[in-house]
Formats: C-alpha cells, sequence, structure tokens
C-alpha cells in the first residue's frame, strides 16, 4: 500500500509522460515505473494552459495521485522555460549588482514576475543563477495541486541528485538527451562545476555544436570520471559523439535498474528505461539544498 512518504517524480518527453514511485519502506526501491501516452506535445500543452490538452494533463496527474497517494511529487522543468547563468562573487553579494544582472536577463520583465534561485559552485567564487517565469511555475504548480508537496527541478539539478543517491565524490558529466537539446553539466568532488543546453535540430549537428560551445566553456571537453547519459536520445547521441565522450571519460547510458542503483518487481518496460531515469533519480529525493535570491 502506498504511504503518504511515498514521492512520485515525472518528466515529460514529447508525447509522454514518464513516472516513478518509490517505497518508502525500502532504500532505493521503486514500488512502479510507468509511462502515460497524449496525443499531443506535453511541453506545448503546459505552454498554453487555457487549451484542453493542459486539462488532460492534470487529469492524468490527479489519477496518479488517486492511484499512489504520495505525499510529494517533483517535476522535472524543461531547460528552454528556464534562464541559466554563472555570476562571479561581486554580483551575487551586491545587491544593486545583483539586480542589475537580473534587469539584464529578465529583457524588460517586471522583477516581481520572476523566481531566482542561487546554486554553490564547486568555484566558491562564482554561483549558478536560475531564473524562471513566475507565470509558468504558477502553471506547473497548478498541474501538481493533488499533491500536498511540490518540487520543481531543473535539468541540471540532475547530478546532484545522482550525488545525494549515489555518495559520489568523482568528476562526472550528467547529459540528458532530449529531441530538441542537451542539458549537460559537470560536477568536481561531486560538487556542480558548471552547466549549459545546446539545442539542436538534430542529432548529426551536434559533433559541431559541441565544438563550438566547448571553446568557450571548456569544462566540456575536460577530464570526468563517467560520462552519464540518459533521455530518449541517449543511445543515438552516444553514437555520433563517441569520438568526443570517450576522450572525456567512461561512458555510462542509464538504461538498466542496477546502472541506476535501484530496485523494482518489475523487469520489463514498454518504453526506453533510459527516458525515464530523471522521473526515476527524482523520486528518490524528498530534498532541495538552494537559496532563494533576494
Amino acid at each position: 500500500m502506498a504511504s503518504s512518504d511515498d514521492c512520485l517524480g515525472i518528466c515529460f518527453v514529447d508525447h509522454q509522460l514518464f513516472y516513478a514511485v518509490n517505497d518508502s519502506s525500502r532504500q532505493n526501491f521503486l514500488s512502479h515505473i510507468g509511462s502515460i501516452d497524449f496525443n499531443f506535445a506535453a511541453r506545448d500543452a503546459i505552454d498554453e494552459p487555457e487549451n484542453e490538452d493542459f486539462n488532460a494533463l492534470g487529469n492524468s496527474l490527479l489519477q496518479l495521485q488517486e492511484a499512489y497517494d504520495c505525499g510529494t511529487v517533483r517535476m522535472l522543468t524543461p531547460a528552454l522555460f528556464e534562464c541559466w547563468s554563472i555570476l562571479p562573487r561581486l554580483v551575487y553579494e551586491t545587491p544593486d549588482e545583483r539586480e542589475d544582472h537580473l534587469s539584464i536577463l529578465l529583457d524588460a520583465m517586471p522583477r516581481n514576475e520572476v523566481e531566482a534561485t542561487w546554486f554553490n559552485l564547486s568555484n566558491q567564487d562564482f554561483k549558478l543563477l536560475l531564473v524562471r517565469n513566475r507565470q509558468l511555475t504558477d502553471v506547473f504548480r497548478s498541474l501538481l495541486t493533488p499533491f500536498p508537496n511540490i518540487d520543481l527541478v531543473s535539468e541540471f539539478e540532475l547530478g546532484m541528485e545522482w550525488n545525494r543517491h549515489t555518495g559520489t565524490k568523482g568528476s562526472y558529466l550528467t547529459i540528458n538527451c532530449q529531441p530538441d537539446h542537451l542539458a549537460i553539466s559537470s560536477y568536481l568532488l561531486g560538487k556542480l562545476r558548471g552547466t549549459t543546453y545546446i539545442q539542436h535540430d538534430s542529432v548529426n549537428d551536434l559533433p559541431y555544436l559541441w565544438s563550438y560551445y566547448g571553446k568557450e566553456l571548456g569544462w566540456l571537453n575536460g577530464i570526468h570520471d563517467e560520462v552519464y547519459v540518459f533521455g530518449p536520445l541517449g543511445m543515438e547521441v552516444i553514437e555520433v559523439m563517441a569520438s568526443f565522450f570517450s576522450e572525456t571519460g567512461s561512458i555510462v547510458l542509464m538504461n538498466k535498474l542496477d546502472t541506476m542503483g535501484v530496485e523494482a518487481d518489475e523487469t520489463t518496460y514498454g518504453f526506453k528505461l533510459e527516458s525515464s531515469f530523471p522521473a526515476i533519480l527524482l523520486s528518490l529525493n524528498t530534498s532541495v539544498n538552494s537559496e532563494l535570491a533576494h
């Protein structure tokens, strides 16, 4: 039987919702991993909350709550809906400088319409600023109203979730391979070093784009112990980027439960397990470490 201590992790990919439910009575055990198919693109429905597709998403989440009675839901928010920026100590410790930089990033959007969150980096002279449109986060939360506790998690935070799950203190790269973008994060000694997302029209463009971004972001081509690859295009990205990744670290495709460090009674799934990895990871952890900007 489900417990209010159980957590539901969810993520959207094209026309699918992936979800995972942890069993709080057993460590790293999942009571269910599944997917829901839609006849519309889930991200488009979120972007247009007045349409019937948005209501269909909400009804699906309500059904999940009724089926599993989880006390917490943790949803992965799409990178393309957010702004990420790494800023120096002078900016984040000086209110006037902080607000000036926020106004530049917001491009005339009123300050009260955004949510800004700061994250620590391995280099303490810098911090990562996450900026979200408050109207959009309100839409996310309205989708999740059946759940008592709601947590919205950015794609770059998946590496932090992996650290909490495994306790790893090494260096690693996480790559979420979505149909229209890669979300890439580098971790050093278990702490976030740098992150970016690369939009693409085709995975065949990625070698060029990776090289282009790598000219400014040295950590993209830095040495890592592991390169964790997941998402619906994980295998395809590995195939076209093999020469880049092999020089970066040991490639790990997150397509097996034992690779993810979890267990479940279910052994076969009707979808790529690597697509559900973010939902699985989010279901395992119910705490977050961040500082709200002020």
